[in-house]
């Protein structure tokens, strides 16, 4: 098999860059993906980003290619010769990144590359020209599914490195070799010499992968759970009462895993996971599953999308646990353990990860939010054990959940998480009351996207001037009391026109009992 680009676009920009320099090499994923894939039924993944080497002057060989082809143009490192090209005509957006030619020759530049998978380059001039470049060995490595350092230097030049072995080992379902993992479990703390943002952007890598849960047992096992994410890592030995059958790392995993799983079938990927639980929530959330992605696909900050934050809400909810435990005993002597603000805690151990991380700010929000909330759900199943939600509470928690940021419908987004914290919880088995308890998140859920359901109750009958001036108020916390009021009367149905909102503000302002909270 040959090496070629699947995207016509990314043909013209090889084409066009061939013409502006004497070597031109194609590197790292896409060829490794490619020869991976090689032989197999399937068909190959879609590739959007490449990696490509010129003989020299990256910067001025990559911006009068792209100039040519119409790709935006961004210099990533002046002083490395690393150029970035964007072409956003089609969804999702091509990326191609260009970097000068080190070593003098190509098989010199590959091996001070990472793992030997990645060290295969495929020379570009109007088509791929010869056999692929492998000083390393790389292709067995791929054949025998084996992920293997180029060097031992090339892990401790750059600490990052260790992580990204992780991530690719779960990627690709490689085994690390023997050397490879010895060597990751002596670098541990020098996690601490890497940036913020890159460790940040590995991170991302893993817990948005295809298997983050199993991701996140990696770095546990090689000691760099500690450095990346030590709320995380301190959930290991932290025990929970029943009905939990799980400490809180392996529930917090299986949390992951489930949440993975909504995030694979909102975006219509096959969901190969055999828990009882699994179907029962497809087939509950099918009619909303349009309005959902609607809702996921949007993104929040730096091409990130919302509903890749699916499993984050999942790794970080329940990480003030391990700072709030205590232990109790029951009048039959039984140890129980209580966790009482651990959501709380847990957002504001959140917000202190995600800014070290260097996230933006709404994201930051967002998932603290949701952290926060997790629990509201399940205090909404108990209330209600026998019945429906009313109207009133469901718009309750909505107005509450969102509080702080109206427009951020992170309510949505703590239900998911909510459904996959709640299926965690008896582990391999259903929860006693599962299906009532997803009937209780399918009517939040239903609500929050309905237009008789939350849409109607954000939509004041009446403003404070109006009812300033009726009943002759001053500005003040009396007026935003009256229309606080109003607006849940108006989310349980009881108001439905001007005139009803203000008979009901005359009832209250004259003293009437208040209305019923159920």
């Amino acid at each position: 098999m040959i090496w070629k680009p699947q995207s016509p676009a990314f043909k013209s920009l090889l084409d066009a860059l061939s013409t502006e320099t004497t070597a031109l090499y194609v590197v790292g994923g896409a060829v490794r993906d490619f020869f991976i894939q090689r032989g197999q039924q399937a068909p190959l993944g879609k590739v959007t980003d490449i990696d490509l080497i010129v003989e020299r002057d990256a910067l001025a060989v990559a911006r009068r290619a792209a100039d040519r082809c119409g790709w935006a143009y961004y210099p990533l490192d002046a002083v490395r010769e690393v150029a970035r090209l964007v072409f956003t005509a089609v969804t999702p957006a091509l990326v191609c990144d260009i970097s000068t030619l080190r070593g003098g020759g190509i098989e010199a530049d590959l091996l001070t590359r990472d793992f030997t998978v990645n060290a295969i380059a495929v020379a570009w001039r109007s088509g791929p020209v010869g056999a692929p470049i492998d000083p390393t060995g790389g292709l067995h490595d791929i054949d025998a599914r084996v992920l293997r350092r180029v060097s031992p230097g090339c892990l401790a030049e750059d600490p990052v490195r260790v992580l990204r072995a992780a991530r690719l080992a779960v990627q690709l379902g490689f085994t690390i070799d023997e050397q490879t993992s010895v060597q990751m479990l002596r670098m541990g703390d020098t996690l601490r010499l890497v940036s913020p943002e890159r460790i940040r952007d590995e991170l991302w890598k893993i817990v948005t992968g295809n298997a983050p849960a199993a991701g996140i047992q990696l770095l546990q096992r090689y000691g760099l759970l500690r450095t990346a994410l030590p709320e995380v890592a301190d959930l290991e030995e932290v025990a929970q009462s029943a009905p939990h059958v799980f400490p809180v790392l392996r529930h917090t995993l299986e949390v992951v895993r489930h949440a993975q799983n909504i995030r694979q079938w909102l975006k219509g990927e096959p969901v190969l996971d055999d828990h009882p639980g699994t179907a029962q929530w497809q087939a509950a959330l099918a009619p909303l599953r349009f309005r959902l992605r609607e809702h996921f696909v949007r993104e929040v900050a730096g091409e990130r999308l919302r509903g890749d934050w699916l499993p984050w809400y999942a790794l970080l909810h329940d990480v003030g646990k391990a700072v709030t435990r205590t232990e109790e005993i029951s009048a039959a002597g039984d140890l129980r353990y209580r966790f009482f603000g651990h959501e709380e805690a847990g957002a504001r151990m959140a917000v202190e990860r995600l800014e070290t991380l260097r996230f933006s700010r709404f994201e930051i929000d967002l998932v603290s939010t949701v952290v926060e909330a997790h629990m509201r759900p399940h205090h909404l199943h108990d209330a209600f054990p026998d019945a429906p939600i009313s109207r009133r509470a469901c718009f309750r928690f909505f107005r509450d959940v969102d509080a702080r940021h109206h427009t951020m419908l992170a309510g949505v987004d703590t239900v998911l998480l909510a459904i996959a914290d709640y299926l965690a919880i008896s582990g391999a088995t259903l929860p006693w009351d599962w299906d009532a308890y997803l009937a209780h998140a399918v009517q939040l859920l239903t609500y929050a996207f309905d237009a008789g359901g939350l849409q109607q109750a954000v939509q004041p009958i009446v403003d404070g001037h109006t009812l300033m001036h009726y009943f002759s108020l001053k500005p003040g916390r009396q007026v935003g009391a009256l229309l606080s009021s109003i607006q849940e009367a108006q989310a349980a149905g009881e108001v439905a026109s001007p005139q009803e909102a203000l008979a009901l503000a005359a009832a209250l302002l004259a003293g009437a009992e208040a209305t019923p909270t159920r």
